[in-house]
């Protein structure tokens, strides 16, 4: 079995070429925050493709959303993907919660006259309903959960998302389990479709765990112990790949995140050409600063995304309660500039 720290040094994506351009880059003096500075960045592009995750920012959006809008502005920063939006039942819309519970939250139509004011377009958002603990998607959750979809609509459309998508994995033991998250996955996409809205789904490091019938448990695709000798059944797939095969193109598209597909033991660009009429978005994030690294061959990753007809990415950063996001950000920026990634 090949741990991950071989699976890393094999892929594709972990090239010698890409740790030998992060050397490069520090030669030219791309050095600063994680290793990045502005030395060959360009100036911000109006209109430009370069999103990010509002994930990324953590308090340093939230506790003064006007501000660190602009600040993301001035680095070239055009659009977001929305998070921390959650609706409140009592007021009947949704708001934006300051970060640590304190303060007073941002309502949803003053975030979007923050971002129009920053001159950021809101094109994405991740949702993703609550369930009780243990409950899955099945005929039992399925009005509630098409319920919360219908709840957050008004919202959205008010900021004029083009994407709602899913970044949560429900709970899931076996295949029968993804076919019935899949099955409504395709109601939940009809019911955005309906409203002008493209559904997707996000995924992490589990969706690439193979999922056998019959109530056996998820299990890493690595892991090759449930074949029994003899065993003459077809190659279990992975969750990810039921998901997509189980939903309509017109009803659920995927947005993949590369970081968390690597660490999944999956090449990027395999699944961006496999599925390329599925995967319309992708999440670009380094271990911590994009490029930073020199790990992701973010080349072939952009390359091969755009070759199949696809724009839109975001950016996102963890280590969020790190209080350097704003600035990680923008060195993120400067580097994806740098590298003529951003359209």
């Amino acid at each position: 079995m090949t741990n991950r720290r071989e699976f890393l040094k094999s892929a594709s994506f972990m090239t010698l070429g890409a740790l030998a351009a992060s050397k490069l880059s520090a030669a030219d003096g791309m050095k600063g925050v994680d290793g990045i500075t502005a030395a060959t960045a360009q100036a911000p592009m109006a209109g430009s493709n370069l999103g990010f995750q509002a994930y990324s920012l953590g308090g340093e959006l939230l506790n003064d959303p006007a501000n660190a809008l602009k600040k993301m502005k001035s680095y070239g920063y055009d659009q977001v993907e929305l998070a921390f939006y959650g609706f409140d039942d009592k007021a009947g819309h949704g708001q934006f919660t300051s970060w640590g519970g304190g303060g007073k939250p941002t309502s949803a139509a003053d975030f979007k006259k923050m971002a129009d004011d920053a001159g950021i377009k809101i094109i994405s958002s991740h949702m993703t309903p609550t369930l009780d603990r243990g409950a899955k998607y099945d005929k039992s959750t399925e009005t509630k959960i098409l319920d919360f979809w219908k709840k957050i609509i008004p919202d959205h459309k008010m900021f004029g998302v083009e994407y709602i998508v899913q970044p949560s994995l429900p709970q899931i033991n076996n295949l029968e389990d993804a076919q019935a998250v899949a099955d409504i996955f395709n109601k939940v996409g009809a019911l955005l479709r309906e409203n002008g809205i493209k559904f997707g789904y996000h995924n992490h490091s589990n969706e690439f765990n193979k999922v056998v019938p019959g109530g056996e448990a998820a299990t890493p695709y690595y892991q090759r112990g449930f074949r029994r000798p003899g065993d003459t059944s077809p190659e279990p797939k992975t969750i990810e790949e039921v998901f997509i095969e189980g939903t309509e193109a017109q009803n659920v598209l995927f947005e993949l995140d590369c970081y968390w597909t690597v660490m999944g033991q999956q090449d990027p660009v395999v699944w961006i050409n496999k599925y390329k009429d599925r995967i319309q978005l992708l999440h670009i994030k380094d271990f911590i600063v994009i490029g930073a690294s020199g790990a992701m061959n973010f080349e072939n990753i952009f390359s091969n995304f755009y070759a199949n007809g696809h724009r839109n990415w975001f950016v996102e950063i963890e280590d969020i309660n790190s209080g350097k996001q704003l600035e990680r950000a923008e060195a993120s920026a400067k580097w994806l500039k740098s590298r003529g990634f951003v359209k």
